[in-house]
């Protein structure tokens, strides 16, 4: 018999640390993160696509590697890549991130310019709690930070 796929992990986690810190109405803050596919790996790994090597024609052996890394973008595009939910509310009572419905889930309703003017809103103590529940379910991204998921 071939290999059946099974649907991606979803799970939804209470923000503690964040209601801890900015207070609630009484209901808890949460994130819904969904395990990433082979295309969210895919999306994710073109972040490291960018590799120069430079050649200085007028010294010889001298070569320059450059490359860029940027942690926190690197974050913010893990989070894109697998927030299915999120309860966190604008100054006016607004829900900050939107999402719509896909069937029987929930995806993600923001290009990557107005989910980064979203999450840009974020204090950085909240925005690293949502990044640490991305990486408790994309374990291979926890586990290799800056490059494949193999």
């Amino acid at each position: 018999m071939p290999t059946k796929l099974v649907a991606p992990l979803i799970q939804t986690f209470e923000l503690t640390e964040t209601d801890a810190k900015y207070g609630t109405d009484g209901s808890p803050t949460t994130v819904t993160i969904r395990q990433a596919t082979q295309q969210q790996h895919e999306q994710r790994q073109q972040m490291f696509a960018d590799f120069n090597r430079v050649f200085n024609l007028q010294k010889e052996n001298e070569v320059e590697f450059k490359e860029s890394r940027n942690f926190l973008a690197l974050a913010r595009n893990e989070v894109f890549l697998t927030m299915v939910d999120c309860n966190i509310l604008d100054e006016n009572g607004n829900a900050l991130f939107k999402f719509k419905r896909n069937g029987n889930n929930s995806v993600l309703d923001m290009d990557t310019l107005e989910f980064s003017k979203a999450y840009g809103r974020l204090p950085g103590d909240v925005a690293h709690e949502i990044h640490m529940k991305v990486r408790e379910v994309n374990l291979s991204w926890a586990s290799n930070p800056l490059g494949s998921s193999y």
